[in-house]
């Protein structure tokens, strides 16, 4: 069976994929259209930092939006409340510096090898710094999706789009308090999908691998044994 994968993680990771592609907008299409020209994946394209990200998050438009892009997801999945909660109160900040301090200074560090899908990725450099998401792990290399990356570069700081990267050279491994820690149990030789409070999981679930390079479909019975 697979290792331990948290329900509301894959929320976060799957959000992100279906980000995959978008381009920040130009500030001239900005100027003319309004906020109609940050909806859009690839219309619009620019580089001048403007993204839809920062419009519905509250972050100022036209500046680098990688941790504004994390942002983004953790309110789209959890609500404005919870997802500062889970940013350490740090929701409002767009530097990814502080936000990474921040997670450090809780103890909510981990070791890189030891990341999984949802927990975030920290790097930096004189000036500045950047930050991905985990989606998996892939011939040993860590999986990342990156907003205000480039596709062509896996150590760019200030690229233009939401891309996928494997094996960036990351720093920091920090990891959200995610709730409801849903995992594979085994009892009496049967194996069950609980959460923390021992309730468990009925009918059709998809549960992506530890490497989060797959999805599998398991039929939980109305004993909540997997089929």
């Amino acid at each position: 069976m697979y290792a331990v994968i948290e329900v509301r993680e894959m929320k976060i990771v799957e959000l992100a994929e279906n980000e995959l592609g978008y381009l920040e907008k130009s500030k001239a299409a900005y100027k003319q259209y309004g906020t109609y020209c940050l909806m859009p994946k690839t219309e619009y394209a620019g580089a001048d930092n403007y993204t839809k990200y920062a419009y519905e998050v509250g972050h100022p438009n036209g500046q680098a939006w990688c941790q504004t892009f994390i942002a983004w997801l953790m309110m789209k999945a959890y609500g404005k409340d919870k997802a500062n909660d889970l940013m350490c109160g740090k929701l409002a900040s767009a530097s990814t510096m502080t936000v990474k301090d921040a997670f450090v200074s809780q103890g909510k560090e981990v070791r890189l090898y030891s990341a999984k899908p949802g927990d975030l990725v920290y790097r930096s450099r004189s000036g500045g710094g950047h930050v991905g998401i985990v989606k998996g792990w892939k011939d040993g290399k860590i999986v990342t999706i990156e907003g205000n990356s480039s596709s062509s570069d896996i150590t760019s700081w200030n690229g233009g789009a939401v891309v996928e990267h494997i094996g960036a050279p990351w720093t920091w491994c920090v990891r959200p308090a995610y709730p409801s820690d849903w995992h594979w149990v085994s009892s009496d030789g049967k194996w069950y999908y609980q959460d923390e409070s021992g309730r468990n999981w009925y009918g059709w679930n998809k549960i992506r691998e530890s490497s989060g390079e797959k999805f599998h479909w398991y039929w939980f019975d109305w004993d909540g044994a997997a089929a």
